[in-house]
């Protein structure tokens, strides 16, 4: 057997450090797209907190119908449904503060919603376009606070 030439050593050390790159580059890469995939998480997860917070305006803007009802009834539904799906999603996968900054939000915008769609589902239902304009919003003090709340917890655990 012949001894390793200083050109052998070269190419062994070469590919090594090849090899090192390529796990390393591999390692960042997949870092983040792990923080890009977090990134949409929250952001959906907070998408869901707003359309459940935009839920009394479909109600103030019905129509009366049984039609109009259901569909609104299923949507509020469908909403009622991610919000309880990113609540378990970020308590799987989410620092513990992040989850619970979530689930304060979560609860915020319940209290602020749904006090709000009650008082709307006992108004009267929209029969001019000018009803479908609505002046004053419902008050979300909780959920603005919040929202604020789980953005910095969110931004302290996983800048």
């Amino acid at each position: 057997m012949e001894p390793i030439s200083w050109d052998g050593i070269a190419t062994v050390i070469a590919a090594i450090l090849a090899a090192i790159v390529a796990v390393i580059g591999y390692s960042i890469q997949q870092a983040a797209a792990r923080k890009e995939r977090r990134a949409e998480i929250y952001s959906e997860a907070l998408r869901t907190v707003e359309d459940y917070l935009e839920a009394p305006y479909l109600v103030r803007r019905r129509d009366g119908s049984a039609s109009a009802r259901q569909s609104i009834t299923t949507h509020i539904s469908d909403i009622q449904s991610r919000l309880s799906y990113y609540c378990a999603l970020l308590d799987i996968h989410a620092d513990p503060e992040i989850g619970a900054a979530y689930e304060t939000l979560v609860s915020a915008a319940r209290a602020d919603a749904g006090k709000a769609m009650l008082e709307a589902w006992k108004g009267r239902p929209t029969r001019h376009d000018r009803g479908v304009s609505i002046a004053s919003r419902h008050d979300r003090s909780r959920s603005d606070a919040a929202r604020r709340a789980y953005i910095e917890a969110i931004r302290r655990r996983d800048a």
